[in-house]
């Protein structure tokens, strides 16, 4: 008697769940949405942490863990997590003895987190009740796998929304740039009741998403809270020792990175509220059109320095960003557009002029077998390094 197709799948790979053996409706339960783990870093932010972490809890998306990451606040927010604590709360908090600043507190609570996607909340930010699903359905939704989406916000003042939006996210918008046909379509998980179905969210979300590309290199995207990411996006980036003296800067170094090189979308939908209370360190108000509202530089912007942390990583682990034809041919572009400007005083021009020309010279030996000879060596003369040092590579250690 001749087999059917899926008693010939069975024998060759006999399953250890029993799916073949449920109906429908059971293998649809079984197959779960993903964990989102959404990790607060706080800092002196008390009066704000309990909206913060309510906002978690009263999300539409159930899969949710959360995560606070106390980085040795000094106000009443320590006794605030002690009362979560004892009124069991389902909050996992990681207390640090010392403040190291935001990125070191990021990456505590993401290496204790579990979620296939992770979403940074500011402590004094909230999410909007349907945030964490318009993120996931989106990316359940998406025929090109990126790295994060990012979506829009409330500029709140007090308890007043007084614009929407950010000035680069807008203008990404109204420039029409990201927008394809076939980029999405609708996903609905197995065990869904289609009655219970919000229709908005495909026939609304999924016509306010925009695509950015590979290889971007300016920022574009909403702030800290508004972006939830692929955790394997983030592990490429996460391991950098450098970021555990980088204060700030935490969105700009893993957006940047993870967005050059997997892409990101843009959702044109509010998805969280950016609370304005005169601590803020890019936003002193709220936006107004022409009107700068922070201090480029000015302390506590660690943006520069994040893009050279992000140029140091890519050198030294070059193998695993050009893994394949299309990041082999891209990875010298991508190199050249995320270069800076070095402030070291002590550093001789060459080198001032260019975080990239370092490392390159560096480390040649390692980048030779990956990039070749004469593309290391040409990029080495378009970095403008002295010829005496180029000649000398390969024939004595740097």
């Amino acid at each position: 008697m001749k087999r059917s197709r899926t008693e010939h799948i069975m024998n060759m790979y006999p399953p250890s769940d029993h799916f073949f053996d449920r109906p429908l409706a059971s293998v649809g339960e079984a197959l779960q949405l993903p964990l989102v783990s959404v990790i607060i870093v706080n800092y002196n932010y008390g009066r704000y942490l309990r909206q913060a972490v309510a906002s978690i809890l009263e999300q539409t998306y159930e899969r949710i863990e959360c995560i606070i990451v106390d980085n040795a606040s000094t106000d009443e927010s320590g006794q605030i997590l002690d009362e979560m604590e004892a009124d069991n709360s389902p909050v996992t908090i990681i207390r640090r003895a010392h403040n190291d600043g935001q990125t070191p507190a990021s990456l505590d609570g993401f290496k204790a987190s579990n979620g296939a996607y992770v979403i940074f909340l500011d402590a004094d930010d909230i999410l909007l009740p349907r945030g964490v699903e318009t993120h996931i359905f989106v990316h359940l939704s998406m025929r090109s796998h990126v790295g994060f989406t990012s979506g829009d916000m409330l500029q709140v003042e007090g308890d007043q929304i007084v614009v929407t939006g950010g000035n680069p996210f807008n203008d990404y918008i109204r420039s029409g740039k990201g927008i394809r046909q076939n980029l999405t379509r609708p996903y609905h998980h197995h065990a869904d009741d289609p009655s219970t179905r919000n229709p908005g969210l495909d026939e609304i979300v999924l016509h306010k998403v925009h695509y950015v590309r590979p290889l971007a290199k300016n920022w574009v995207w909403s702030p800290t809270s508004g972006n939830c990411f692929r955790r394997d996006a983030l592990r490429l980036f996460a391991d950098n020792p450098s970021l555990a003296t980088l204060r700030t800067g935490t969105d700009m170094y893993f957006a940047l990175g993870i967005s050059a090189l997997c892409g990101s979308v843009l959702i044109d939908e509010p998805v969280f509220a950016y609370r304005i209370h005169g601590n803020n360190i890019f936003t002193r108000h709220a936006q107004l059109n022409r009107i700068l509202c922070y201090d480029p530089g000015g302390s506590g912007d660690s943006n520069d320095q994040a893009k050279r942390f992000l140029v140091d990583h890519l050198v030294i682990h070059a193998k695993r960003f050009t893994q394949n034809t299309w990041l082999r041919l891209n990875f010298v572009l991508l190199l050249a557009r995320l270069d800076q400007i070095d402030p070291d005083p002590s550093l001789p021009r060459w080198a001032a002029r260019s975080r990239l020309a370092q490392r390159l010279v560096e480390h040649y030996s390692e980048l030779e077998p990956i990039l070749g000879f004469w593309k290391l060596r040409a990029m080495l003369l378009y970095k403008r390094v002295p010829l005496s040092i180029i000649f000398g590579l390969g024939s004595r250690q740097i």
